[in-house]
């Protein structure tokens, strides 16, 4: 049983109607360049495991919120 319907807000729907190669495109550097500031900053990891983490975990992100989006876009119905 679903609740009422509402509109998702203006950029989710802005977000979605990208077209999937340009989500990785914009999601893949900004994630990897946050993971890879939280690796060198938050966990104090040495500059090349930093590097290294951030482009591997960056992908898995990208990876997970690409997903995500196709999913919750697909159980909106929407195009």
């Amino acid at each position: 049983m679903s609740g009422p319907s509402v509109e998702p807000p203006r950029l989710v729907r802005w977000w979605e109607g990208l077209a999937t190669r340009t989500q990785i495109a914009v999601a893949a550097p900004a994630l990897s360049l946050v993971l890879f500031a939280a690796n060198l900053v938050a966990f104090s990891q040495p500059l090349l495991r930093s590097i290294f983490y951030g482009l591997f975990e960056g992908g898995i992100a990208t990876g997970l919120l690409i997903a995500a989006t196709l999913q919750e876009k697909s159980r909106r119905g929407s195009r």
